[in-house]
């Protein structure tokens, strides 16, 4: 069901161009969420709170809520909305979700987000949509915040510094993400290409250990190093086969049948490791400056 035609049929009401509504003193918003990892925005319900929800209220609210799919989003500040999934079936039985987690929410005294998350002051003068949420802001407040933020990222982002060690951290991460590949080879006699997945997320890893910034050049280092230890580990695969024969590997390759072989698996490797880069990209992705400019661009609309 479409986003709007759920928000009718729940009482929702949208107000400039977010879909909202009021229960118990808590505005509710009905949002399409994409989970990490996922392509697909699902329909969620997005609640902004007053303060950050620290790890202690965040556990009481999980023992008490049996709530089984809530994450902990940011909302112009840290930590300080929670995303669910409740039934979107069922008029009565949403509604009765909602009044249990509103009322969890009170006892926990968590409050309405309802002052200008830049300065802490209430009579705001402004609104700006920030993950489907709408936030009440002041025009200059946010000026001045997407001025100070734009300055501090051009600063940093032309930073060398620890580069050359991200980048080797970040190689050391990819060839620790074959780990898995290798043992399953090793046990099995196969390699697995889906692993290949691992290969992206564990090179990223490594270059955020190396300390550098992370401009949008990060995600172009990362495919690149993928790129190049996919196919490598087919490289070692057909090697140890050669070994394993007794004989070079050229020698090898001058059989026809595992020429055909290895020139299938290469081009395997290769699909496989696009696959892994697309599959990691947009995760990737929202932990590098590009996300952050992109979210100031839109802060700034």
């Amino acid at each position: 069901m479409k986003l709007d035609k759920m928000a009718e049929k729940l009482g929702f009401q949208q107000k400039s161009g977010v879909f909202s509504r009021v229960y118990n003193g808590y505005e509710v918003n009905l949002v399409a969420y994409k989970l990490p990892g996922a392509y697909v925005p699902m329909p969620m319900l997005l609640i902004v709170f007053s303060k950050t929800i620290d790890k202690d209220t965040f556990k009481k609210f999980g023992k008490v809520s049996g709530i089984r799919v809530f994450i902990k989003e940011s909302v112009a500040l840290k930590d300080n909305a929670i995303l669910a999934y409740p039934s979107f079936k069922n008029q009565e039985k949403f509604d009765a979700f909602l009044e249990q987690k509103t009322k969890i929410f009170k006892e926990l005294n968590l409050g309405q987000f309802d002052y200008c998350p830049y300065c802490g002051k209430e009579d705001t003068d402004s609104t700006r949509i920030i993950k489907g949420a709408l936030v009440h802001v002041h025009d200059a407040c946010v000026k001045d915040f997407v001025e100070k933020v734009n300055t501090h990222l051009n600063t940093v982002g032309n930073s060398k510094e620890h580069l050359i060690k991200s980048t080797i951290y970040a190689i050391l991460g990819g060839i620790i993400g074959l780990i898995p590949s290798v043992i399953i080879l090793y046990a099995i006699g196969f390699y697995s290409a889906w692993l290949f997945i691992l290969i992206p997320f564990a090179a990223f890893y490594g270059y955020k250990k190396g300390g550098a910034q992370r401009g949008s050049f990060v995600m172009i280092l990362i495919a690149a190093i993928s790129l190049i230890l996919g196919p490598s580990f087919m490289l070692f695969v057909y090697y140890n086969l050669s070994v394993y024969l007794e004989v070079t590997f050229s020698e090898m390759l001058a059989d026809p049948e595992i020429a055909g072989g290895f020139t299938q698996d290469m081009i395997l490797s290769v699909v496989f490791t696009l696959i892994a880069i697309w599959a990691s990209w947009k995760s990737i992705y929202k932990q590098t400056h590009g996300q952050i400019k992109k979210d100031i661009q839109e802060l700034n609309n």
